[in-house]
């Protein structure tokens, strides 16, 4: 599994980056249509490039899982995924049933080299109603964790995409920012807004955090 360090390695011998200009700021108004009318964690566009824009992001809680493994399968996927919509069925303290929320983002971690274990990480977030109290979960591999604001750079494309896919649109949004001490080379994060069975006009993203 190729690491992040290499995708800062492709960028800095890339013979030519393009300089992009930030276009204004864009606050949030409403949740946008992507997150289909389901809660979705806040935040504002604070610039506009090409191809990518700059998010800061609210603080937010979440239910997580994770696994540590030296490839990723769609097996490992759906394993995550499930333990995460198990909990918002009623397996938790409370035995309420949750509603869903968008993205379901995935944060990878990678070791230090091509051969190294990485370290996965799946997320739902916690209904505004639940965060100040989120039930507990009954499972002991799955977890409430806080996420403080932050900054993202975020490249958004549709379809279904495959693992593999969505690391080259991590290849990508690293290109295009061109400038390594800009971003978190250590991980980064998937989100996935659309259900299995959605068909048309399905929204994913790539995040990589800002650095300041």
């Amino acid at each position: 599994m190729r690491c992040l360090v290499y995708l800062t390695y492709c960028v800095a011998v890339s013979c030519a980056l393009a300089v992009v200009q930030p276009l204004p700021n864009v606050q949030q108004a409403a949740p946008p249509a992507f997150c289909h009318d389901q809660e979705c964690p806040k935040y504002s566009v604070t610039q506009s490039f090409t191809g990518y824009e700059l998010r800061h992001y609210e603080e937010s809680v979440w239910v997580a899982t994770n696994l540590t493994t030296m490839e990723f399968t769609q097996n490992d996927s759906s394993e995550m995924f499930f333990k995460l919509f198990h909990y918002i069925s009623g397996n938790n303290s409370k035995h309420v049933k949750i509603p869903m929320t968008t993205p379901v983002i995935l944060k990878v971690e990678h070791g230090p080299g091509p051969t190294c274990e990485s370290f996965f990480y799946d997320h739902f977030m916690v209904p505004f109603e639940f965060q100040d109290d989120p039930p507990v979960p009954t499972d002991p591999s799955v977890y409430i964790t806080v996420l403080p604001p932050f900054d993202v750079y975020v490249k958004s494309f549709g379809g279904r995409p495959s693992f593999d896919e969505k690391m080259a649109m991590i290849e990508s949004l690293v290109t295009e920012i061109a400038d390594p001490s800009r971003f978190e080379e250590r991980f980064y994060y998937f989100a996935g807004y659309d259900g299995p069975y959605t068909i048309n006009h399905r929204h994913n993203e790539v995040w990589l955090v800002a650095r300041h």
